[in-house]
């Protein structure tokens, strides 16, 4: 899904991957199925672990559901296409290696 979106808009697929990766593992949800929040902030969320208190509102006004997979998934590769990695800079050292290997 996340390479889909990638394309469909025009996002580096590889880094949007690695990102994700490095949140969440590549996962929505815990295996008793509630929504994967951040160790550190428990206001991030899902597979690009997206801060509820910066992008809540501005996900919901785009029409994104960021507590759905999919939702999650687009609102994030938007944010991408808008602002680079730039709102994913505190895992850089997580992801940036990865990227440039590739």
């Amino acid at each position: 899904m996340i390479k889909e979106t990638s394309e469909k808009y025009g996002v580096d697929d590889q880094l949007a991957v690695e990102i994700a990766r490095c949140e969440s593992g590549l996962r929505q949800y815990s295996s008793d199925s509630t929504i994967v929040r951040g160790k550190v902030n428990p206001k991030d969320v899902g597979v690009f672990q997206i801060n509820e208190d910066y992008h809540l509102r501005q996900s919901q006004e785009q029409g994104q559901n960021i507590y759905t997979t999919r939702g999650n998934i687009e609102y994030a590769i938007l944010l991408i296409k808008k602002s680079g990695n730039k709102p994913w800079s505190a895992s850089k050292s997580c992801w940036g290696d990865q990227v440039a290997m590739k």
